[in-house]
């Protein structure tokens, strides 16, 4: 994981003053899952024989490159997203004109690679050429987000869209959009409401399913509704046992509640599925917290071993900065990284990122240029309050820091394993639990 007179005249509105308000969504009985993942080789073999047997067809590229990228969002073989882009400019060589599904198929591809102005410009041809087609606006609307271009994804967000055009992404789109800026609430309604229709169609693929319910409780733990969360990610690794999206944010969720070895069989779990350094970094908190240093000490390696020959692209850049800031290691690399990571896509995130890299590094004037970026939206985020309160502390701005460690604890009172108490501290009041 998106008409022109309305367009003008909401143009000249205050960027937030354009909320969406999405009506709760209605009780469904959801459709029997299948399990299409333990088919995806085959079906993958099938499309490549039909390539190779019509090499100058479209379509048939086009399938294989979808099926690649399905793949991919199972498995996270990166290998996968270079066949996919291979496949689908194999589809637009073939039709170069009108062919904008295949440019969709290219788009998504890039757009996992992290290749985002390259995947903005086909997804752009799509829905300029498709005004219509819910699907194309809503990815070129994600990777405006992604890229920080709020005005322009706003301008998309703000456009007239018939319910017969509307689609989850588009909801999806849309509630990622809500998110960054700073209205959390409204984000929540709107992947519920993608969630139970996609969950109302039997053929939708396994994996699809699960991630709308990972999605939405990755929300509901922003916002600090931890059961609620819980439970959302329980019924994703229902639908799709390997999930590993939804394995890693469980495991964050344990983490940040102190239930260590829950959580440390939940990070193996995803681990061992795919060894993302968010994983790994989950697992390194939690070994350290049962006393197992040693084994903590060789996830932390495996971590660094990723940053230098397996983050191919840079598709772990911001997660790799991270860990490195929050635990004090390498803080050199982690800016470096950051700054890396800032340069693909320049959102909020990425400006928060560098700033608590160059703050761990020691280089506070940096880092409260690039924080006072971060808050453009005041984002309903509670680490990114958090960062910018103690950004705000080094340079005795007590009264903010204080506004937004409260912030930061209202939203999530379990944002951080570490950093939740620190604010309690901070705050002088009683630690949770």
């Amino acid at each position: 994981m998106i008409a022109a007179s309305a367009l003008i005249a909401l143009a000249a509105w205050p960027l937030l003053n354009v909320h969406h308000s999405p009506a709760p969504a209605a009780p469904a009985t959801p459709a029997p899952v299948i399990d299409d993942w333990r088919y995806r080789d085959r079906t993958i073999a099938f499309y490549e024989r039909a390539v190779a047997q019509r090499p100058d067809d479209q379509i048939v590229a086009r399938m294989l490159a979808s099926a690649y990228v399905m793949r991919f969002r199972e498995t996270y073989d990166v290998g996968d997203l270079w066949r996919a882009e291979h496949e689908a400019r194999r589809s637009l060589r073939n039709q170069p004109r009108y062919n904008y599904a295949g440019e969709q198929v290219l788009a998504s591809a890039l757009f996992a690679l992290h290749r985002f102005r390259e995947a903005l410009r086909y997804a752009t041809d799509a829905s300029v050429h498709q005004p219509y087609n819910g699907e194309a606006l809503a990815q070129r609307a994600s990777l405006l987000t992604e890229l920080g271009d709020y005005a322009e994804a706003e301008r998309l967000f703000s456009r007239p869209l018939s319910p017969r055009d509307r689609s989850p992404s588009w909801d999806v789109a849309m509630a990622r959009y809500d998110e960054v800026t700073g209205h959390l609430a409204q984000a929540i309604p709107l992947v519920e409401r993608g969630m139970v229709e996609v969950d109302g169609v039997f053929s939708n693929p396994a994996e699809a399913r699960a991630w709308y319910h990972f999605r939405l409780g990755e929300l509901q733990f922003a916002s600090g509704h931890v059961v609620e969360a819980e439970r959302r990610y329980r019924e994703a690794l229902t639908i799709y046992p390997d999930h590993v999206l939804t394995l890693t944010q469980y495991a964050r969720l344990l983490v940040c509640e102190h239930r260590w070895h829950e959580a440390l069989a939940i990070a193996q779990r995803g681990a061992r599925l795919v060894p993302f350094p968010e994983l790994l970094g989950y697992v390194y908190d939690a070994q350290t917290a049962l006393g197992d240093v040693a084994a903590a000490a060789r996830a932390r390696d495996t971590i660094a071993t990723i940053e230098r020959i397996g983050n191919g692209g840079g598709l772990n850049d911001r997660l790799i900065a991270l860990f490195y800031a929050d635990h004090g290691i390498r803080l050199d690399e982690a800016v470096r990284i950051a700054r890396r990571d800032k340069r693909t896509r320049d959102d909020v995130f990425a400006e928060d990122t560098l700033a608590w890299a160059l703050a761990m590094d020691g280089k506070w004037r940096e880092a409260r240029i690039h924080m006072r970026r971060a808050l453009r939206f005041d984002t309903e985020e509670a680490r990114l309050q958090y960062h910018a309160a103690i950004v705000a502390l080094h340079f005795g701005r007590r009264e903010e820091a204080k506004r937004r460690l409260e912030r930061a604890l209202t939203i999530n009172p379990a944002f951080h394993p570490a950093y939740a108490d620190d604010a309690r501290r901070r705050l002088g009041t009683r630690e949770q639990g």
